[in-house]
Protein backbone atom coordinates (compact mmCIF):
# COMPACT_ATOMS: atom_id res chain seq x y z
CA UNK A 1 0.00 0.00 0.00
CA UNK A 2 1.46 3.02 -0.96
CA UNK A 3 -0.49 5.56 1.07
CA UNK A 4 1.49 4.96 4.13
CA UNK A 5 4.74 6.19 2.37
CA UNK A 6 3.07 8.78 1.00
CA UNK A 7 2.42 10.01 4.49
CA UNK A 8 5.19 9.70 5.68
CA UNK A 9 7.46 11.14 3.43
CA UNK A 10 5.04 14.50 3.79
CA UNK A 11 5.09 14.21 7.53
CA UNK A 12 8.98 14.13 6.92
CA UNK A 13 8.64 16.96 4.60
CA UNK A 14 6.44 19.45 6.96
CA UNK A 15 9.25 18.18 9.68
CA UNK A 16 11.94 20.08 7.61
CA UNK A 17 10.28 23.19 7.84
CA UNK A 18 9.91 23.30 11.01
CA UNK A 19 12.82 26.01 11.04
CA UNK A 20 12.56 29.34 12.80
CA UNK A 21 13.60 30.61 8.45
CA UNK A 22 10.33 29.21 7.57
CA UNK A 23 7.96 30.40 10.53
CA UNK A 24 6.67 33.07 8.60
CA UNK A 25 5.55 30.84 5.57
CA UNK A 26 3.80 28.11 8.47
CA UNK A 27 2.35 31.00 10.13
CA UNK A 28 0.98 32.11 7.13
CA UNK A 29 -0.73 28.40 6.23
CA UNK A 30 -1.66 27.93 9.71
CA UNK A 31 -5.49 27.25 8.16
CA UNK A 32 -4.05 25.09 6.27
CA UNK A 33 -2.82 22.63 8.62
CA UNK A 34 -6.07 23.07 10.98
CA UNK A 35 -7.83 21.13 7.84
CA UNK A 36 -4.73 17.99 8.97
CA UNK A 37 -7.90 17.57 12.12
CA UNK A 38 -10.93 17.50 9.66
CA UNK A 39 -8.78 14.06 7.77
CA UNK A 40 -10.85 11.12 8.72
CA UNK A 41 -8.89 8.43 6.90
CA UNK A 42 -6.32 8.58 10.03
CA UNK A 43 -5.94 11.12 12.88
CA UNK A 44 -3.11 13.90 12.14
CA UNK A 45 -4.27 15.95 15.24
CA UNK A 46 -0.51 14.93 16.88
CA UNK A 47 0.65 16.60 13.43
CA UNK A 48 -1.41 19.78 13.87
CA UNK A 49 -0.72 20.05 18.04
CA UNK A 50 3.33 20.37 16.87
CA UNK A 51 3.10 22.26 14.35
CA UNK A 52 0.93 24.73 16.62
CA UNK A 53 3.24 24.45 19.60
CA UNK A 54 6.41 24.94 17.48
CA UNK A 55 4.91 28.28 15.95
CA UNK A 56 3.18 29.44 19.66
CA UNK A 57 5.36 28.41 21.92
CA UNK A 58 8.93 27.69 20.92
CA UNK A 59 8.43 30.69 18.95
CA UNK A 60 5.55 32.89 20.90
CA UNK A 61 8.35 36.56 20.45
CA UNK A 62 8.13 35.85 16.65
CA UNK A 63 4.16 35.81 17.15
CA UNK A 64 3.52 37.85 19.84
CA UNK A 65 5.36 40.74 18.13
CA UNK A 66 3.97 40.21 14.65
CA UNK A 67 0.70 39.10 15.45
CA UNK A 68 -1.37 42.35 14.15
CA UNK A 69 0.28 41.45 10.79
CA UNK A 70 -1.79 38.14 10.58
CA UNK A 71 -5.05 37.76 8.72
CA UNK A 72 -8.15 37.37 10.48
CA UNK A 73 -7.98 33.98 10.23
CA UNK A 74 -4.52 33.34 11.42
CA UNK A 75 -4.93 35.27 14.20
CA UNK A 76 -8.07 33.84 15.50
CA UNK A 77 -5.94 30.52 15.41
CA UNK A 78 -3.42 31.28 17.15
CA UNK A 79 -5.77 33.28 19.43
CA UNK A 80 -7.14 30.05 20.88
CA UNK A 81 -3.90 28.58 21.11
CA UNK A 82 -2.85 30.86 23.31
CA UNK A 83 -5.64 30.70 25.39
CA UNK A 84 -6.17 27.06 25.69
CA UNK A 85 -2.71 27.73 27.95
CA UNK A 86 -3.02 28.32 31.46
CA UNK A 87 0.13 30.19 32.00
CA UNK A 88 -1.19 32.50 29.58
CA UNK A 89 -0.19 36.24 30.51
CA UNK A 90 -2.13 39.45 31.41
CA UNK A 91 0.04 40.92 28.64
CA UNK A 92 -1.30 38.38 26.20
CA UNK A 93 -4.62 38.74 26.64
CA UNK A 94 -4.27 42.59 27.05
CA UNK A 95 -3.08 42.21 23.15
CA UNK A 96 -6.04 40.35 22.18
CA UNK A 97 -8.75 42.28 23.87
CA UNK A 98 -7.25 45.33 21.56
CA UNK A 99 -7.38 42.69 18.30
CA UNK A 100 -9.95 44.15 15.82
CA UNK A 101 -11.61 40.90 15.50
CA UNK A 102 -14.44 39.88 18.00
CA UNK A 103 -13.65 36.21 17.95
CA UNK A 104 -10.10 37.23 19.02
CA UNK A 105 -11.39 39.01 21.11
CA UNK A 106 -13.70 36.41 22.70
CA UNK A 107 -10.64 33.82 23.33
CA UNK A 108 -9.94 36.04 26.39
CA UNK A 109 -12.90 35.27 27.85
CA UNK A 110 -11.87 31.85 28.97
CA UNK A 111 -9.52 33.31 31.38
CA UNK A 112 -11.57 35.89 32.60
CA UNK A 113 -10.41 35.61 36.30
CA UNK A 114 -7.00 36.96 35.12
CA UNK A 115 -7.92 40.34 33.90
CA UNK A 116 -7.86 43.63 35.92
CA UNK A 117 -10.87 46.00 35.91
CA UNK A 118 -9.34 47.95 33.45
CA UNK A 119 -9.73 44.43 31.50
CA UNK A 120 -13.05 44.41 32.29
CA UNK A 121 -13.92 47.92 31.53
CA UNK A 122 -12.51 47.62 27.72
CA UNK A 123 -14.67 44.24 27.55
CA UNK A 124 -17.91 45.98 28.61
CA UNK A 125 -17.50 48.28 26.34
CA UNK A 126 -16.68 46.27 23.23
CA UNK A 127 -18.12 47.01 19.95
CA UNK A 128 -19.22 43.23 19.75
CA UNK A 129 -22.67 42.26 21.43
CA UNK A 130 -21.85 39.04 21.80
CA UNK A 131 -19.02 39.56 23.75
CA UNK A 132 -20.63 42.18 26.38
CA UNK A 133 -23.42 40.08 27.18
CA UNK A 134 -20.52 37.32 27.65
CA UNK A 135 -18.51 39.80 29.92
CA UNK A 136 -22.04 40.24 32.25
CA UNK A 137 -23.08 36.61 32.82
CA UNK A 138 -19.01 36.46 33.97
CA UNK A 139 -19.79 38.87 36.59
CA UNK A 140 -23.74 38.11 37.38
CA UNK A 141 -22.03 37.10 40.89
CA UNK A 142 -20.55 40.63 42.10
CA UNK A 143 -22.35 41.98 44.84
CA UNK A 144 -22.16 45.65 42.83
CA UNK A 145 -23.64 43.85 39.60
CA UNK A 146 -26.95 45.64 39.65
CA UNK A 147 -24.89 48.78 39.34
CA UNK A 148 -22.92 46.69 36.42
CA UNK A 149 -25.83 46.08 34.51
CA UNK A 150 -28.46 48.96 35.07
CA UNK A 151 -26.51 50.99 31.84
CA UNK A 152 -27.25 48.09 29.85
CA UNK A 153 -30.46 48.65 30.08
CA UNK A 154 -30.39 51.19 27.13
CA UNK A 155 -28.23 49.13 25.23
CA UNK A 156 -28.24 48.82 21.34
CA UNK A 157 -28.35 45.36 21.73
CA UNK A 158 -31.74 43.85 22.25
CA UNK A 159 -30.36 40.61 23.64
CA UNK A 160 -28.46 42.81 26.23
CA UNK A 161 -31.44 45.24 26.97
CA UNK A 162 -33.59 41.82 27.94
CA UNK A 163 -30.57 40.38 29.92
CA UNK A 164 -30.36 44.09 31.84
CA UNK A 165 -34.56 43.93 32.81
CA UNK A 166 -34.85 40.85 34.01
CA UNK A 167 -31.41 40.91 36.11
CA UNK A 168 -33.06 44.03 37.30
CA UNK A 169 -36.47 42.69 38.11
CA UNK A 170 -35.61 41.85 41.87
CA UNK A 171 -34.76 45.85 42.80
CA UNK A 172 -36.84 47.34 40.03
CA UNK A 173 -40.27 46.83 37.06
CA UNK A 174 -40.10 50.69 36.31
CA UNK A 175 -38.03 50.45 33.34
CA UNK A 176 -40.17 53.02 31.64
CA UNK A 177 -39.18 56.11 33.34
CA UNK A 178 -35.53 54.74 32.90
CA UNK A 179 -35.76 54.91 29.09
CA UNK A 180 -37.71 58.17 29.27
CA UNK A 181 -35.52 59.84 31.57
CA UNK A 182 -32.56 59.04 28.79
CA UNK A 183 -34.63 60.24 26.27
CA UNK A 184 -34.97 63.23 28.17
CA UNK A 185 -31.26 63.47 28.46
CA UNK A 186 -30.31 62.86 24.73
CA UNK A 187 -28.44 59.45 26.59
CA UNK A 188 -28.35 56.11 25.02
CA UNK A 189 -31.18 57.10 22.54
CA UNK A 190 -31.27 53.82 20.39
CA UNK A 191 -31.41 51.38 23.12
CA UNK A 192 -33.99 53.50 25.13
CA UNK A 193 -36.21 54.08 21.77
CA UNK A 194 -36.16 50.68 21.50
CA UNK A 195 -36.58 49.85 25.06
CA UNK A 196 -39.57 51.78 25.33
CA UNK A 197 -41.41 49.36 22.25
CA UNK A 198 -40.49 46.74 23.85
CA UNK A 199 -41.73 46.97 27.15
CA UNK A 200 -45.03 48.58 25.56
CA UNK A 201 -44.52 51.77 27.38
CA UNK A 202 -47.82 53.89 25.19
CA UNK A 203 -47.81 56.44 28.24
CA UNK A 204 -44.10 57.83 26.92
CA UNK A 205 -45.19 58.10 23.21
CA UNK A 206 -44.67 61.89 23.42
CA UNK A 207 -41.11 61.75 24.37
CA UNK A 208 -40.70 59.53 20.82
CA UNK A 209 -42.28 61.46 18.58
CA UNK A 210 -39.14 64.09 18.80
CA UNK A 211 -37.20 61.87 17.65
CA UNK A 212 -39.01 60.93 14.51
CA UNK A 213 -37.28 63.99 12.81
CA UNK A 214 -33.78 63.74 14.40
CA UNK A 215 -30.92 64.48 12.05
CA UNK A 216 -29.77 60.88 12.46
CA UNK A 217 -31.28 58.02 10.36
CA UNK A 218 -30.19 55.44 12.76
CA UNK A 219 -32.12 57.31 15.34
CA UNK A 220 -34.87 58.35 12.67
CA UNK A 221 -35.16 54.76 12.28
CA UNK A 222 -35.47 53.75 15.86
CA UNK A 223 -38.03 56.00 16.86
CA UNK A 224 -40.26 54.78 13.74
CA UNK A 225 -39.97 50.95 15.03
CA UNK A 226 -40.61 52.37 18.96
CA UNK A 227 -43.55 54.79 17.28
CA UNK A 228 -45.13 51.45 15.93
CA UNK A 229 -45.24 49.89 19.15
CA UNK A 230 -46.62 53.15 20.77
CA UNK A 231 -49.08 55.27 18.87
CA UNK A 232 -50.06 54.17 15.60
CA UNK A 233 -51.43 57.45 14.25
CA UNK A 234 -48.05 59.18 14.80
CA UNK A 235 -46.58 55.89 12.80
CA UNK A 236 -48.92 56.15 10.35
CA UNK A 237 -48.22 59.62 9.94
CA UNK A 238 -44.53 59.32 9.97
CA UNK A 239 -44.88 56.65 7.01
CA UNK A 240 -47.28 58.64 4.74
CA UNK A 241 -44.47 61.46 4.87
CA UNK A 242 -41.47 59.24 4.27
CA UNK A 243 -43.12 57.22 1.19
CA UNK A 244 -40.77 59.52 -0.83
CA UNK A 245 -37.90 60.14 1.84
CA UNK A 246 -34.03 61.13 0.25
CA UNK A 247 -32.98 57.54 2.26
CA UNK A 248 -33.62 54.46 0.87
CA UNK A 249 -33.52 52.77 4.81
CA UNK A 250 -36.40 55.07 5.63
CA UNK A 251 -38.04 54.55 2.47
CA UNK A 252 -37.44 50.63 3.40
CA UNK A 253 -38.77 50.43 6.38
CA UNK A 254 -41.86 52.86 5.83
CA UNK A 255 -42.59 50.19 2.43
CA UNK A 256 -42.66 47.29 5.03
CA UNK A 257 -45.07 49.00 7.33
CA UNK A 258 -47.70 49.66 4.67
CA UNK A 259 -46.80 46.47 2.79
CA UNK A 260 -49.47 45.26 6.42
CA UNK A 261 -51.99 47.47 5.21
CA UNK A 262 -52.55 50.19 2.63
CA UNK A 263 -54.99 52.66 2.86
CA UNK A 264 -56.29 54.04 -0.55
CA UNK A 265 -54.71 57.43 0.01
CA UNK A 266 -51.41 55.61 0.52
CA UNK A 267 -52.10 54.08 -3.32
CA UNK A 268 -52.88 57.30 -4.59
CA UNK A 269 -49.42 58.90 -3.37
CA UNK A 270 -47.52 55.94 -4.16
CA UNK A 271 -48.87 56.12 -8.12
CA UNK A 272 -47.99 60.06 -8.16
CA UNK A 273 -44.63 59.11 -6.58
CA UNK A 274 -43.77 57.19 -9.18
CA UNK A 275 -45.34 58.69 -12.16
CA UNK A 276 -43.12 61.55 -11.44
CA UNK A 277 -40.26 60.40 -9.20
CA UNK A 278 -36.99 59.75 -9.88
CA UNK A 279 -35.70 56.14 -10.81
CA UNK A 280 -35.17 55.15 -7.45
CA UNK A 281 -38.36 56.27 -6.08
CA UNK A 282 -39.75 54.28 -8.64
CA UNK A 283 -38.22 51.19 -7.83
CA UNK A 284 -39.55 51.32 -4.16
CA UNK A 285 -43.22 52.55 -5.68
CA UNK A 286 -42.76 49.14 -7.56
CA UNK A 287 -41.66 47.28 -4.16
CA UNK A 288 -44.72 48.29 -2.56
CA UNK A 289 -46.97 47.26 -5.50
CA UNK A 290 -45.43 43.91 -5.25
CA UNK A 291 -45.86 43.81 -1.87
CA UNK A 292 -49.48 44.74 -1.81
CA UNK A 293 -50.42 42.23 -4.99
CA UNK A 294 -53.26 40.69 -5.31
CA UNK A 295 -55.65 42.74 -8.38
CA UNK A 296 -55.17 45.87 -6.33
CA UNK A 297 -51.92 47.10 -7.82
CA UNK A 298 -51.96 44.69 -11.02
CA UNK A 299 -52.20 47.47 -12.99
CA UNK A 300 -49.41 49.17 -11.52
CA UNK A 301 -46.95 46.20 -12.06
CA UNK A 302 -47.66 45.93 -15.18
CA UNK A 303 -46.68 49.35 -15.92
CA UNK A 304 -43.89 49.17 -14.27
CA UNK A 305 -42.86 46.08 -15.91
CA UNK A 306 -43.61 48.00 -19.55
Amino acid sequence: DWVPIVRQTALKCISNFKKTDFINALVENLSIFEWLQKVERTDLSPVYADIMNFVVVDNRKFVLDNFRSFSDRTRILIAKQITNSKSVQLTELTMLIGDKNFLVRNCVLSHFEKLTQNENKKLLADKSARVRLQVLYKLKNKEDFTKIVFPFLSDNSASLREFARYSLRAITNDFATVYNNNLKARKNVIGALKGLAEINARAFSESVIPYLSHPKQSIRKAAFFAIQKLDDQEAYKFAFKNLSSEFAGIRNLVIDYFSVSTPAEVLEKARELYKNGNFELKKTMLKLFSRVGKWTTISDIMIGTV
